[in-house]
């Protein structure tokens, strides 16, 4: 397989390259499916994590935790940095997929430094969640394992991008939408995760508003990377299962793009409108999001309708139906995105479970799904006809259905808490009893939900394993 921009090669040439694929086939897989496997612990670890934080949501459970030295406090950080680290991971382990595959594959050299960044990510993973449970926390969102876990992400990052970038010397500007994306996103989270620690800095720490403005615009530019990566993995997913090329240099590809990188430069906005900033920044935040969601629904849904067409004459719900599901929750999501994000209306409803169910919504309906369905394709691409049988079979449907329900029952739930909270609290009033005494429900939906995404992960894990 070749890029698009690849020089014409006479037949010597080609059945060298042959050759050397074959060569290199075992080492190839043995790096697809290291980084892929590393992502899905990631999201046992953030589910385990999550699942465990909403224990706390019942009364003598959360007394019981407290007791063994397990807070609230403790394990949102775990559940948040590992669900951050899935989406990197699975993505980074499609591009891997990417490089093992075009312009001759993996060299010496990049194995190296796929060792390298490896066990980087290990070591800090490994730090993260040990030191996270010890309650040492900076207390940051999505960044609040200590800065020296940070610097080994950072310099394990660094490896990737080199392997990445380098293949850019084959061409940029011809190269469908999807080396874009992740050219972006790569050099992009390097500078929003330095930006996220300028609380280091004293000149930010000492100043509060300063503070703030800096850890969420930096917090909104992090999503926004790993945003691209998941959009360019989608975009070169859907090419192989559709197995039209065009898409990927189409308008509707290229407008995605060009509408995320501005809307990762102001989707901050939304969550600093209690700060002092402008009215003018504040719509351009809301206009540029709704423009980036309607663009990714449209994205998904032409996708979709390309994957249906091709596999018409068999049924493709293991990797066509994660993308079906995760299509419509972008629909649901672009209709709450619209609503929290009028000013008037994030007053009432910001730092409540609003704003929870809306990032979980996105986390999981439209992240997750998206790269669970990128995953599954990985693995079958790695697995041929065996892998293909394993995720067509009627239980992953089944899995989906129970994702999508609980997680939609948990949105609903924490929609409608959170806005009659901040509607009370907005009038100087208590809560109403009703909300207290419906916290049962995340734990109920919440350990469905968790259950689902466990068992999906662990067919995938055992896909890949050998035999």
């Amino acid at each position: 397989m070749t890029s698009t921009v690849d020089r014409p090669v006479g037949p010597a040439e080609t059945s060298a390259a042959a050759t050397a694929a074959n060569a290199e086939c075992g080492t190839c897989d043995t790096t697809v499916v290291t980084q892929l496997r590393m992502a899905l612990i990631c999201i046992v670890l953030a589910v385990v994590g999550g699942a465990a934080a909403a224990l706390h949501y019942v009364p003598s459970l959360s007394t019981r935790l407290n007791e063994l030295g397990i807070g609230l406090a403790q394990l949102r950080p775990v559940h948040t940095s590992f669900a951050s680290l899935w989406i990197f991971g699975a993505s980074i382990a499609v591009i891997y997929h990417w490089l093992s595959t075009n312009h001759g594959g993996l060299q010496p050299s990049d194995r190296a430094r796929f060792r390298f960044h490896t066990a980087c990510w290990v070591v800090a993973g490994l730090g993260i969640f040990v030191t996270l449970l010890a309650g040492i926390s900076t207390g940051r969102e999505y960044l609040g394992f200590h800065p020296a876990f940070s610097a080994i992400l950072l310099a394990g990052w660094l490896a990737y991008a080199w392997t990445f970038l380098k293949r850019l010397k084959h061409g940029f500007w011809a190269q469908p939408i999807y080396i874009w994306f992740w050219t972006v996103g790569t050099l992009f989270f390097v500078y929003t995760f330095v930006e996220g620690h300028s609380y280091l800095l004293p000149s930010v720490f000492e100043q509060p508003v300063r503070d703030l403005q800096v850890q969420w615009k930096s917090c909104g530019t992090l999503v926004g990377s790993f945003n691209f990566l998941m959009y360019g993995s989608l975009t070169y997913v859907g090419e192989k299962l559709s197995g039209d090329r065009s898409y990927a240099q189409s308008p509707t590809a290229f407008g995605l793009f060009g509408v995320g990188c501005l809307n990762s430069f102001t989707n901050y906005a939304h969550h600093t409108y209690h700060l002092p900033q402008t009215e003018t920044v504040k719509w351009v935040a809301f206009v540029v999001s709704m423009a980036e969601v309607v663009i990714l629904f449209k994205l998904l849904f032409d996708i979709g309708r390309m994957v249906r067409r091709r596999q018409q004459q068999k049924p493709f719900c293991g990797r066509g139906s994660w993308l079906t599901h995760a299509k419509w929750w972008t629909a649901g999501m672009l209709l709450t995105s619209i609503l929290i994000s009028i000013p008037n209306l994030n007053s009432i409803v910001h730092g409540t479970h609003v704003i929870v169910g809306h990032a979980m919504g996105a986390t999981i309906g439209i992240d997750t799904l998206v790269l669970l369905g990128c995953s599954a394709w990985v693995a079958c691409e790695l697995r041929g006809a065996h892998g293909v049988q394993r995720v067509n079979r009627p239980l992953t449907k089944w899995l989906l259905n129970g994702i999508s329900l609980a997680l939609a029952v948990l949105v609903v739930w924490l929609s409608a808490a959170g806005m009659t909270h901040g509607w009370y609290r907005f009038h100087g009033e208590a809560t109403p009893q009703w909300v207290v005494e419906s916290r049962f429900v995340l734990p109920v939906c919440g350990s469905v939900l968790g259950a689902c995404l466990l068992v999906s992960t662990f067919r995938l894990l055992a896909l890949l394993r050998r035999g």
